[in-house]
């Protein structure tokens, strides 16, 4: 070989290795290169095949697995029959709350409240949205709800009607609810018409209050979505957002054409801004995600997305997840229920199964090689298992000698014995044990 040819290859290997060392992102995650050296006319090129490691060493616990449920007090809605961990409420903001100054309606959230105690379950209580009678933007359109008023977007003409009514409820549900999300969306005009400043400026008064009346109460910050809410997030902890929550809040929405596998981009972008400003050692929740659009997805696809963002959420570093929603039926590409609001769609199963998988394991690895097939590693109490599934399609897998194979399980239960040394995976996530 050429001494040029020689040195050409050993500047790449050097900036391969570079990247390694250099793309830690947070501890924990490590992107890896294999390196695999092919001649094209007559100069060896270095071609890297990019595995990138998500390990996680904590359990997986089981309020990871936390739902949007609407409850529109126009529908028959019942408890859901699968476990989830946690429960973000609508219908109880503060424009549905404080119909005056002087008129306060809390009916709704009482039995939400209720439920919520007889169920076990926590709920995540959004503050957000003006009462058109104490905004500043009395006339600015709102997307909150079809048929709302405007106004809802704006902030408050005077900072003392929001602290009245963060006081009057954090002292009427004092105990009963803990976790607080500081509004919704603020990136969005239809959702927030202010400014970043006096985002923040909500968030801080909030925050004093809802500490000095309990100490217990946990602060989210407000939640922007998709990729167009991370300038909001980055300037909101540049203006020292961050001091005040305890929690950062985002909704991991991708493209309606988007696999679950985009999300962890997302994901990344996020960490990296959380880091830039001091705030990686928070938790970060996902509060309101899924894929919405006039068209219902295929069922087999439904159930892989939902299973394959849960997994890939927590590898990726969110620490709860609340899945946009139980019931909706209209502009969603996945549905959980049938029009009953009851009867479990294949989607709705997967929420059930990807718990069992998951709960009470620690993700060691969750690694993709070039993007197609996934591996994710599980250990409890009882071994190791491993979760496998391939974005493109059906192929042909064979699990490593070392795995020791005997069963493969699917999103529908169906448990199986492997026979021969291979089995077949698709879009939908297999465990393997």
């Amino acid at each position: 070989m050429k001494p040029a040819q020689t040195n050409r290859g050993d500047v790449a290997w050097s900036k391969l290795v570079m990247s390694n060392s250099t793309l830690r992102l947070r501890p924990g995650r490590l992107i890896h290169c294999l390196v695999v050296l092919v001649l094209v006319n007559g100069f060896n090129i270095q071609l890297a095949s990019q595995i990138v490691s998500y390990p996680r060493s904590q359990p997986v616990p089981p309020d990871y697995f936390s739902m949007n449920i609407l409850f529109h007090p126009l529908n028959k809605v019942p408890w859901p029959a699968v476990p989830f961990g946690g429960w973000r409420t609508s219908h109880t903001n503060w424009a549905e709350i404080q119909l005056t100054k002087d008129h306060w309606y809390f009916d709704l959230l009482d039995k939400y409240v209720n439920w919520s105690q007889l169920h076990h379950t926590e709920i995540l209580m959004p503050l957000t949205y003006t009462p058109r009678w104490a905004s500043s933007t009395p006339d600015a359109p709102t997307d909150v709800e079809a048929g709302n008023p405007p106004g809802l977007s704006g902030p408050p003409r005077d900072m003392g009607d929001w602290r009245i009514f963060v006081r009057t409820v954090a002292t009427r549900y004092k105990g009963r609810i803990h976790n607080w999300e500081i509004w919704n969306e603020p990136n969005r005009p239809q959702s927030w018409t202010g400014s970043v400043q006096t985002m923040v400026e909500m968030t801080r008064e909030a925050s004093q209050i809802l500490r000095e009346i309990d100490p217990d109460n946990r602060i989210v910050a407000p939640a922007p979505e998709e990729t167009k809410g991370l300038g909001f997030l980055e300037e909101f902890l540049k203006e020292g957002g961050g001091q005040y929550v305890d929690m950062i809040g985002y909704h991991f929405y991708v493209g309606p054409d988007d696999g679950p596998e985009a999300m962890v981009q997302l994901i990344d972008k996020v960490e990296a801004i959380m880091a830039r400003y001091g705030q990686s050692d928070k938790p970060l929740w996902n509060t309101e995600a899924g894929w919405l659009g006039p068209k219902l997805l295929p069922q087999d696809l439904q159930a892989a997305y939902v299973a394959r963002a849960y997994i890939l959420n927590w590898a990726a570093g969110v620490d709860r997840f609340y899945w946009f929603a139980w019931e909706n039926h209209n502009g969603t590409q996945i549905v959980l229920t049938e029009s009953d609001n009851a009867t479990l769609t294949p989607a709705g199963k997967a929420f059930a199964t990807i718990q069992v998988w998951m709960t009470g394991s620690s993700v060691t690895r969750c690694a993709s090689k070039s993007g197609d097939t996934w591996i994710c590693d599980l250990r409890n109490q009882s071994g190791q298992s491993h979760i496998v599934w391939n974005t493109k399609g059906n192929k042909i897998f064979a699990p490593p000698g070392e795995w020791h194979a005997n069963y493969a399980e699917r999103l529908d239960d169906n448990r199986s014995a492997i026979q021969g040394k291979s089995i077949t995976v698709g879009v939908q996530p297999v465990l393997i044990q």
